[in-house]
């Protein structure tokens, strides 16, 4: 089954409102090597840290994450009472205008006002299924970035692939040139009067280093292989990284290779490229 391509980098709100709450989730997501969601939350809905970050695991493979939760209430959340010791304290001292009595500090006392299970339990339901859409639509934003990072890439590896069929068609690259330059070079050492087994163990190292055939070949693959991974859709980011290192890791062997200029300067080209496949490719889910 085909997926879309999906960057890492996305933003989202979401807002709701129920049994005189208002909430409101903000989340922001960036790049990053694995899944990394941090939260913020109030004190009394820390309960909800596990189903979210559960949520989050299901919708999304990579990417540094992070949610908060804002929540206002009618009421406030609070309630006030009176603080009849210090009251009749007061009262004892002389005082007998209640009302000014009342504006003493700590006479009327502000105290979290107590919420009933069942409507935690609602508030909590109805924050969760807000979360989902939220996850919606920050996934929705990673998509939009995954469609511009597409055909940045598809290019890359076209590129990459005609920059190999040009190492390719040098003739530098022919059978029978690298047997030319092996038969000249094997003349060089004959006249070095090297013993036998010297002589063969030169000729095999100049034999491999000539020959960029097994490497050109192995480019070739990469190449098919990143098409099909971006035809596949995400989650593919961390094999492209893998694929933009086995690019490199081909390319530079293909430069100490090279016996000329124009396969050295093709090489260069690949390199270029490359280098732009793996940029792209860390923005990758």
């Amino acid at each position: 089954m085909s997926h879309a391509l999906s960057g890492m980098t996305g933003f989202a709100r979401e807002s709701g409102s129920a049994g005189g709450v208002n909430w409101s989730w903000e989340a922001r997501s960036v790049n990053g090597k694995s899944l990394d969601v941090r939260l913020r939350l109030p004190a009394d809905l820390t309960a909800l840290d596990g189903p979210i970050k559960k949520h989050c695991a299901q919708m999304f493979s990579r990417g540094n994450m992070q949610i908060s939760l804002g929540l206002q209430r009618a009421d406030g959340g609070k309630t006030y009472c009176i603080n009849q010791d210090l009251l009749e304290q007061l009262k004892a001292a002389g005082g007998s205008d209640i009302s000014a009595l009342l504006g003493v500090y700590g006479v009327v006392e502000e105290r979290p006002k107590a919420v009933a299970e069942d409507e935690q339990k609602a508030l909590e339901k109805n924050l969760l299924e807000s979360f989902k859409m939220l996850c919606d639509k920050l996934k929705a934003s990673r998509l939009e970035e995954g469609a511009a990072l597409a055909p940045l890439l598809k290019q890359n590896v076209k590129d990459i692939a005609r920059h190999v069929q040009t190492a390719s068609a040098l003739d530098s690259a022919a059978p029978a040139a690298i047997k030319a330059k092996l038969d000249a070079k094997f003349e060089e050492l004959l006249g070095e009067k090297l013993s036998e087994e010297r002589l063969s163990q030169e000729a095999a190292l100049l034999a491999m280093k000539a020959d960029v055939r097994e490497e050109l070949d192995r480019l070739r693959a990469h190449c098919e292989q990143a098409e099909k991974l971006l035809a596949q859709g995400s989650p593919i980011g961390r094999k492209l990284d893998f694929l933009a290192q086995e690019f490199n890791r081909e390319t530079n062997t293909l430069c100490s290779k090279a016996a000329d200029i124009e396969l050295t300067q093709t090489g260069l080209d690949l390199k270029s490229v490359i280098e732009q496949f793996r940029e792209q490719a860390a923005n990758v889910e």
